[in-house]
C-alpha cells in the first residue's frame, strides 16, 4: 500500500460501513483514527499488509477506483489475521477470490503456517467462498460483536493451514 491508497480505502471503508451488515465498523466511526492506523502500516516492514484492486476510473459508489481491499494483521491469538472488502457493485466477480489468493501466497511466503479470518454467520457467500479456498471454522464466538442498534451479533473464526 502507498499512501495515494489511503484515502480511497477509507472511502471504501465508510461504504461497506454504512451497509451495517458486512464488517463490524458502522457509521459514526473515527475515520482519523482508522487512517493513523493505515498510516502507522505503512511503515511497518511485515504487518500490517495491505492489497488493494482498483479500476482506472472512481467507482461511481465509493467516488475513488479503489473496488477492493485486503488487510492483513497480526493477532496475538490467531497469527496472520485477514480482513477484506470489495464495494458492492463488484461483489461475486472474482475478485476476494483474487484478495485470498495474493494473501494466501504472501502469508506463505513470509513464512506463516497458518492465515485466520472472522466472519458474520450470516455472509454466507464470504463464507462459502472461504471454504472453497480451504478455509475451515475452528471456533464460533456467540455474542461477539455489538451493533449500533443493540443487537450482539456471533461470529465464526476461520483458518487456513498453508503449506
Amino acid at each position: 500500500m502507498i499512501a495515494d491508497d489511503i484515502e480511497p480505502i477509507l472511502c471504501l471503508f465508510e461504504t461497506v460501513a454504512a451497509e451495517r451488515i458486512y464488517i463490524g465498523t458502522e457509521p459514526g466511526f473515527d475515520r482519523a483514527a482508522y487512517r493513523a492506523r493505515l498510516e502507522r502500516g505503512l511503515l511497518r516492514d511485515a504487518m500490517p499488509t495491505w492489497v488493494v484492486i482498483a479500476d482506472d476510473a472512481p467507482s461511481a459508489l465509493t467516488g475513488t477506483p479503489t473496488i477492493g481491499q485486503l488487510g492483513i494483521w497480526m493477532s496475538d491469538d490467531d497469527g496472520p489475521t485477514l480482513g477484506m472488502m470489495i464495494a458492492p457493485p463488484f461483489r461475486g466477480h472474482g475478485l476476494g477470490r483474487l484478495l485470498l489468493q495474493t494473501a494466501m501466497a504472501w502469508t506463505r511466503d513470509a513464512g506463516y503456517t497458518t492465515l485466520a479470518l472472522l466472519v458474520f454467520p450470516h455472509n454466507r457467500a464470504a463464507i462459502a467462498l472461504y471454504r472453497a479456498m480451504g478455509f475451515e471454522q475452528v471456533a464460533y464466538y456467540e455474542r461477539d460483536v455489538r451493533r449500533q442498534n443493540g443487537e450482539v451479533w456471533d461470529t465464526i473464526l476461520m483458518q487456513q493451514r498453508l503449506s
